[in-house]
């Protein structure tokens, strides 16, 4: 894992987070009353492919630790929140 990573703050909405090549280290999403699902997406638009895709289940946290093995998204990095139940945040560089 490098020694700088930014972090998006809690995204609870479509976001394009950055454009270009980004390497995504971690993701800690939690959902609220009735969860919902989120895509991280390879684009600037979320015309891309998705890269990781969950549903998340009603009041739950989930973390996962990338930093073995992290994505690469090479056009750009698009979080596709669908509803308004469920909170992400993302490191990367």
């Amino acid at each position: 894992m490098p020694k700088s990573i930014e972090t998006v703050s809690i995204v609870t909405s479509d976001t394009a987070v950055r454009t270009g090549l980004t390497t995504v280290w971690w993701v800690a999403v939690s959902a609220g009353a009735t969860g919902g699902p989120f895509q991280l997406n390879d684009s600037t638009d979320d015309s891309g492919t998705d890269m990781l895709n969950l549903t998340m289940a009603a009041t739950t946290t989930l973390f996962l630790n990338f930093c073995m093995s992290p994505i690469e998204f090479k056009t750009g990095l698009y979080i596709d929140v669908q509803g308004t139940n469920v909170t992400v945040n993302v490191g990367w560089t």
